[in-house]
């Protein structure tokens, strides 16, 4: 068995990228984990689909994750790094071998482990895809899915309030036209927050001014 020691992860049950991290997801200080090297295609399954890996690797590392806390060690019942040779990402999983927490690594910490791990040798994971996740064109950052969610909040908040002349508002200014049908304006409101990044920018200032100058 092969070990990293010293570094921080912050798990999480969505991947957040390194410079995503906030100080409120408490990232926690790893005294020691174990890692394994595998190939490129191994390494992706893992990283970014929903797996179950064969009760072997869960019976390897069992309670060999140890992190540390003020005046205490504390133990994770099954967590280890998995490398390819240009990245690596932690994982957490259950008594069932469901991958349930996942990590990225500071690229300082990503590279020492790459040179750590040159030399190991590979090890031939078992594993089930459970769900192969979605391919998507364009990866939004942390803080750009947080603003969407606050616009959609927003149009919600307003469309449950029935507040008509606010969305007929909003659509004339994007659109420069008058419609009556008021879900169809909630619907293509939210369809610019989704897929439209041209429009958003506006939207997004249009409900900022409405709750600034209290308009409409």
């Amino acid at each position: 068995m092969n070990y990293i020691y010293d570094v921080t992860l912050n798990l999480n049950r969505k991947l957040f990228e390194f410079y995503e991290w906030k100080e409120e997801d408490n990232p926690e200080f790893i005294l020691k984990i174990p890692v394994f090297k595998v190939d490129i295609e191994t390494f992706l399954d893992i990283k970014y689909n929903d797996i179950i890996i064969d009760k072997k690797i869960l019976d390897l590392i069992e309670e060999k994750t140890e992190s540390y806390s003020p005046n205490n060690i504390n133990i994770i019942r099954y967590a280890c790094l998995f490398a390819s040779t240009q990245s690596v990402v932690a994982i957490e999983f259950d008594s069932e071998g469901n991958n349930y927490m996942k990590s990225n690594l500071s690229i300082e910490e990503e590279n020492e482990i790459l040179d750590t791990i040159n030399n190991i040798k590979y090890t031939i994971v078992d594993y089930k895809i459970k769900k192969k996740l979605k391919k998507i064109n364009k990866k939004l950052t942390r803080m750009e899915e947080e603003i969407q969610k606050e616009i959609i909040l927003k149009l919600d908040n307003i469309y449950r309030n029935n507040e008509i002349s606010k969305l007929k508002y909003i659509y004339f200014e994007i659109y420069d036209e008058k419609i009556e049908d008021i879900n169809k304006i909630y619907d293509k409101l939210v369809n610019i927050v989704i897929n439209d990044n041209d429009k958003l920018k506006k939207l997004n200032n249009i409900l900022g001014l409405m709750e600034y100058k209290k308009i409409v």
